[in-house]
């Protein structure tokens, strides 16, 4: 029935109809889905090569800071640290800056001993045998894997931080000739990188993460977030997180693929970590064994799908409609019209037939005067064409395949549009084995290339470039059929059809490798020449390539100008960045007088380049056609000709428009960021946030709402404004209710209005009248609630986009943390106001601290006690142990740490020694109090700290008097009843060395009893020193004059050897002050002679005098240290007692007593501190001016 003309009309009107329908069906739907796939797949690539990026720029950024803190000389200096400078070390540490990226660091001498660290519990380790230290020591900077914290990861009382693991980066320190004597080294966490991975553009729902050479989650993730999977994330206290599929027990797709060093990704979906289906990417860096993966949920892209779909049936459905109505119109006109020129072209079928049959003799004739006469008549002139024609074509055949065929030097091969092979004749078959029949029809030309050139695509390329010009020519490498690859040079032309539509390919390959061989065999008798012509070809070749790579591919300015700065060339980027229409409008100008801002500075960069040759990386104002400037960074040098001639100039120029704005956008959201932090009340410097946000987000007004505590209604906290016309004001509350920041905080999304005369909030008209044009809203969410939301408005329409979105982004984070912290301070403000006069009345020191030992509150007592105000101690809560004498700092936190356990229900009359601002020594007693929550859990300790150093000294006073009285009388007594028979001894004694003349040992015995007698004498003047002691006569003195002098007598002493150095460690311009010479003399001549003893087989004696410290410099400081035996600990605070003494036979015990007394009477302070087998330490602080002294001077 289809051979009738009217059916095949009617079947044609059919397939009209249908086949829309089926191509929206089967090509359509799938196209669309592969592209939703791609796109998604191309995306998520996107995001991990920027993920990858931001890990390599953090790491970067890492080890430059660390290497430019090792290069401070503080650094080198730490290396002649010694155990005398532990006093300074926090004054040394703060010479050593490290900023917000390093947390702590310590700093090692080459034999890996830690001589100085922000954590003194690591001072005296050694780190020799870490990995980091070695490398170091080589001259380069280690960075290690990530792992847990190098550093004590714990608090002053013992609390573990709860820090996440951190990166150690190990820097060698040089000293000036450059010789590495140290190794720094840094710990850095991993928050700033958890940053890098969550920060998303406004709208993505993709979930990306870092896992590391374990298959160990080392960011956090928003799917583990999301479900709140204790299994999946566990405290970072306890374990790292291990990123498992959970159902089967083993590593997801792209967490093994990153582990086998393997790039990729999987389109279809595989089940992740949290046991959901999605599609991911990874990459993995094999330099840090860290595996980067960006993952997006499976039903979110099916969603899209989904979508597509019914807009798909929609479609089909109208379709079907109109198929119908058009197929029933079609039939009708097919049953009319069919009939009546069915005959004509029965006719001119059968005919046809014939001919097609091979009887190209045929004829029609038609009676009719319509086009079925014209087609009759066309068919004839057509059958004698054809019969011409073929008989032609059948000579030309026959000529061609007999080339084909018999051509045995050339390879001929055809191929369809695809790259199938259709022909391939003897020459081929000899040049690459291949049987034709192997190949015709069944594989592709990719056979007969490397497999190199297929898979980069080489091969696809030649037809492309072939089809689109005709012809291509070229050398190829080939395969053989057993392997072998030879080099062949081949012309493949395009077969058209006789319409000039292409319909393949003919190739013709000849083998040349004999050829190359030759030329190779020629090459090597011509060597010298060749070789003088190479490199003259290829510096020609690299110079064309460098001038067309420069110029087809950079995105930056290239020119050449002749010596008058005249343009002769410039690329396309130049025409673009300075605003010109063409290439010809810029070749017109010159560089100096045109395209400079100032052509003064224009001149000054043509003579430089002139007199040094070149210049590099220049910064440079230019000016583009509309006159604006343009910071640009210039690089020229001189143009010479074969002879060495200067010909011109060239250059690059880089636009620094887009990097500067980025500086100042980094710069402006760094001091955004410290106004925040800089204050607990936001509204004190709201004004200098908003003025700082104003440079880069342009608005007329800035609003901060905030939800009430019923979230019901929006309370306007924080507004600025650059009109009168609002009537918006700080304080006010109105109904979130169909208002844009209700909106905004009722679905946590951003939201634009682009024109408020078009806006469909309630409050847009009136907005509208007050002349803001377009708003722009972002919600501020602390610990996960919204708490409200930050609003700009601007007198332009359509003022905001998306840039703007991510600028506040990144602040939004921030803003709403430090408004929570703003709100929970006005509640802590309005409770503490009940009680604060009352507290701050108090002379007492009234404290409350968290458990992690950071201050929750301090009374002004605190100032008039120790000298620090209460926020010194909010800032820096470690100053608070710092302050406590070291032989009272465990106690106190031992005390602390039971009260936090519940092990003490309260601590009172704690009395342990501090040391005030001043350095003024206090006795402290401390009542403390363990703080409870409402289940009773222990969340902090509160207290009161009382100066009882009065009380102490009063009661120490006492009890000396009572006891220098009793001893003073009896001593006196001793003292009277001994020295007159004492007198007569040494008086005798005298008379017989005149008169006696002995030898041998009755000289030894004599002298003995002479140096015993003077002993006595010794004895009795300190007896009569101490229960009567002279007067004193103050004088305006030299102090290190009276040392020197001391010195130099004991240097006379029987008791002074070789085996024994002085150190003397004087700071200039020490003033003079008042003292009584002979006493202080006599100071220093017992604290050096028991220096001495306390040295038998010699060491160091270490005198230090400094300069007046303290905010009222008003005293000096003398040191005088010594590495001997030392004091033991139970017995150091009996040394200044009287007749005390730890040199059994030799002492009385009243010398340090005496010093002690001398030291009180000139109004100053002496301290003792000692360790067993490595020293003493002496410490004197004397008065410049004596409140007892007199108007003498000396």
């Amino acid at each position: 029935m289809f051979r009738s003309i009217k059916y095949k009309l009617i079947s044609l009107f059919l397939i009209a109809v249908l086949t829309p329908l089926l191509v929206m069906r089967l090509i359509a739907y799938p196209s669309a889905q592969k592209a939703i796939q791609e796109a998604t797949i191309k995306n998520l690539q996107l995001i991990g090569s920027k993920k990858v990026s931001q890990v390599h720029a953090w790491l970067n950024e890492l080890k430059s800071n660390a290497e430019h803190i090792a290069c401070n000389p503080f650094v080198v200096n730490a290396m002649d640290f010694s155990d005398t400078d532990a006093d300074i070390t926090s004054q040394f540490l703060s010479h050593i800056p490290c900023g917000t990226w390093f947390h702590k660091f310590m700093i090692s001498d080459v034999s890996g001993d830690v001589r100085l660290s922000t954590d003194t519990r690591l001072t005296g380790l050694n780190i020799m045998t870490t990995e980091g230290f070695n490398y170091a020591l080589t001259g380069k900077t280690y960075i290690s894997n990530v792992e847990s914290p190098f550093f004590y990861d714990v608090d002053d009382y013992g609390h573990s931080t709860g820090r996440l693991p951190a990166i150690i980066i190990s820097v060698p320190v040089k000293n000036k000739d450059a010789y590495v004597v140290g190794v720094m080294m840094f710990q850095a966490d991993m928050s700033v990188l958890n940053s890098a991975m969550q920060e998303k553009r406004y709208g993505d729902r993709y979930d990306s993460y870092i896992i590391d050479q374990h298959g160990l989650m080392i960011t956090e993730s928003d799917s583990a977030a999301r479900h709140n999977d204790t299994s999946l994330i566990m405290e970072r206290l306890v374990k790292e997180s291990s990123v498992v599929e959970l159902r089967a027990k083993q590593f997801p797709k792209s967490v093994a693929s990153c582990l086998n060093g393997e790039n990729g990704f999987d389109v279809n979906g595989y089940i992740n970590y949290a046991g959901e289906k999605v599609i991911g990417v990874w990459y993995w860096i094999p330099e840090l064994k860290w595996g980067v993966i960006a993952e997006i949920r499976a039903d979110e892209v099916l969603s899209a799908m989904n979508n597509v779909t019914n807009s798909i049936f929609e479609v089909l459905s109208y379709l079907t409609v109109t198929g119908v109505i058009l197929a029933t119109a079609g039939i009708v006109f097919a049953l009319v019209i069919g009939q009546k020129i069915a005959n004509p072209i029965m006719e001119l079928t059968a005919a046809t037939r014939k001919m097609s049959a091979g009887d190209l003799s045929q004829s029609v004739k038609i009676h009719t005067r319509d086009e079925t006469r014209e087609l009759a008549d066309a068919f004839n002139i057509m059958a004698e064409s054809v019969r011409e024609k073929t008989n032609k074509l059948q000579e030309t055949s026959n000529f061609l395949n007999s080339i084909l065929v018999g051509s045995t030097e050339h390879s001929i091969i055809a191929a369809d549009l695809d790259g199938t092979i259709l022909a391939f004749n003897e020459g081929a078959k000899r040049t690459f084995g291949h049987e034709p029949e192997d190949l015709i029809a069944k594989s592709s030309i990719e056979i007969l290339y490397t497999k190199a050139d297929v898979k980069s695509g080489n091969v696809r390329k030649m037809l492309e470039t072939t089809q689109a010009a005709g012809r291509y020519k070229k050398e190829m490498h080939l395969v053989r059929k057993n392997g072998e690859v030879f080099i062949g040079y081949g012309t493949v032309t395009t077969r058209r059809t006789t319409r000039g539509e292409p319909s393949g390919f003919v190739m013709i390959i000849r083998d040349i490798t004999e050829q190359k061989l030759l030329e190779q065999e020629l090459q090597s008798y011509m060597m010298q020449l060749e070789k003088i012509v190479e490199e003259r070809t290829q510096k020609l070749r690299v110079s064309e390539e460098k001038y067309r790579r420069l110029f087809e591919t950079s995105k930056d300015v290239v020119f050449f100008c002749d010596t008058d700065c005249q343009f002769i060339d410039i690329n396309q980027a130049g025409v673009d960045l300075f605003g010109y229409d063409s290439k010809n409008d810029i070749l017109k100008l010159n560089l100096v007088q045109h395209l400079f801002f100032s052509a003064g500075e224009g001149k000054l960069i043509k003579e430089m380049v002139g007199r040094n040759g070149f210049i590099k990386d220049y910064e440079v104002e230019l000016k583009k056609k509309d006159g604006d400037s343009v910071p640009c960074l210039m690089t020229s040098n001189l143009r010479r000709d074969e002879w060495n001639n200067i010909i011109g100039y060239e250059g690059i120029i880089i636009d620094l428009t887009e990097r500067k704005k980025i500086e100042r956008e980094k710069d402006i959201m760094n001091n955004i960021n410290k106004i925040l932090a800089s204050n607990l009340d936001i509204r004190e410097v709201y004004k200098s946030f908003s003025e700082e946000l104003n440079k880069v987000i342009d608005f007329d007004r800035m609003s901060i709402t905030l939800l009430d505590e019923k979230r019901e209604e929006l309370l306007i906290f924080a507004v600025s404004k650059d009109y009168h016309d609002s009537k918006l004001e700080e304080g006010m509350h109105y109904s979130k209710y169909g208002t844009l920041a209700g909106k905004v905080v009722e679905n946590g999304e951003v939201y634009m209005v682009t024109d408020t005369s078009q806006g469909y909030f309630l409050t847009d008209p009136i907005l509208f009248k007050e002349g803001i044009k377009s708003r722009l809203s972002f919600p501020l969410i602390c610990k996960g609630e919204i708490i409200g939301s930050l609003n700009f408005g601007s007198k332009n329409v359509r003022n905001y986009s998306e840039n703007h979105v991510e600028i506040i982004q990144k602040i939004a984070p921030q803003l709403a943390i430090a408004i929570d912290n703003t709100c929970l301070f006005d509640k802590i403000k309005e409770s503490e106001e009940k009680y604060r006069n009352l507290v701050e009345d108090i002379e007492d020191v009234i404290f409350r601290l968290d458990k992690s030992g950071r201050y929750l509150f301090l009374n002004s007592a605190l100032k008039n006690v120790t000298g620090y105000d209460p926020r010194e101690f909010y800032e820096n809560p470690a100053i608070a142990m710092e302050m406590i004498h070291k032989d009272d700092g465990e106690l106190v936190r031992e005390t602390i740490r039971k009260v936090l356990a519940g092990e003490l229900k309260a601590s009172k009359d704690l009395e342990y020694r501090i040391y005030c601002k001043s350095r003024e020594e206090l006795w402290i007693s401390q009542n403390t109090y363990p703080i409870k929550n409402k289940k009773g859990a222990i969340i902090g300790i509160e207290g009161i700290m009382r100066d009882i150093t009065d009380s102490k000294k009063i009661e120490e006073q006492i009890r000396r008097s009572e006891r220098l009285a009793s001893i003073g009388e009896l001593a006196a007594s001793i003292a009277h009843e001994i020295r007159n028979p004492l007198g007569a001894i040494s008086n005798s004694v005298g008379m017989l060395r005149r008169d006696l003349s002995l030898m041998g040992d009755d000289q030894k015995l004599f002298d003995m009893v002479v140096e015993e007698t003077d002993r006595l004498n010794s004895i009795i003047s300190n007896f009569l020193t101490f229960a009567h002691p002279a007067e004193y006569h103050f004088v305006r003195s030299d102090i290190l004059e009276i040392i020197d002098e001391t010195l130099f007598l004991l240097e006379q002493d029987a008791r002074f050897h070789e085996e024994i150095r002085v150190v003397k460690m004087y700071e200039n311009d020490i003033p003079e002050i008042y003292v009584d010479r002979n006493w202080i003399r006599k100071v220093f001549w017992n604290l050096l002679v028991n220096s001495f003893d306390a040295m038998p087989r010699g060491g160091k004696i270490f005198i230090r005098v400094r300069k007046p410290i303290g905010p009222d410099k008003n005293e000096i400081e003398i040191v005088i240290a010594d590495t001997g035996i030392g004091i033991p600990p139970e017995i150091i605070r009996k040394i200044f007692e009287p007749f005390f003494t730890t040199k059994k036979s030799k002492g009385t015990g009243l010398g340090l007593s005496i010093v002690h007394r001398i030291v009180d009477n000139h109004s100053g302070v002496i301290d003792v501190r000692s360790k067993q087998n490595k020293g003493t330490i002496f410490t004197m602080r004397l008065p410049i001016k004596n409140k007892q002294m007199k108007a003498v001077s000396v």
